[in-house]
């Protein structure tokens, strides 16, 4: 019983992202342009081939977390000292508040 309900909030939260726009910053060039490097997942409202950084799969997001995301987003090179992806926080190019939506979007990409 509890893994359908589970299931079935899993699905809720995949059908909403997927109609869900991403977050301004998300493809604005002046902040995150995640876009820009990032390739969503098929469904996704916005759509983009982009390979740079890795496939941003809904599963791999709510497996990381959303304090891993908005880890990784204020600066990933704690992770990952070798990344080119920048560090939105540490730089302050996103605000505390832009990094916690963006989080909350990857976390319910399908």
């Amino acid at each position: 019983m509890r893994r359908a309900a589970f299931a079935l909030l899993s699905m809720a939260a995949a059908a909403s992202a997927a109609a869900q726009q991403p977050p301004d910053v998300f493809v604005r060039p002046d902040k995150g342009h995640c876009i820009a490097c990032h390739q969503l997942p098929a469904g996704a409202a916005t759509e983009s081939r982009n390979d740079v950084g890795p496939r941003l799969e809904g599963a791999r997001m709510r497996e990381l977390g959303r304090a891993a995301l908005r880890e990784i987003i204020e600066d990933a090179s704690k992770r990952n000292p070798q990344t080119v992806m920048p560090p939105f926080g540490r730089h302050r190019l996103l605000d505390a508040g832009e990094i916690d939506r963006l989080a909350e979007y990857l976390h319910a990409l399908p």
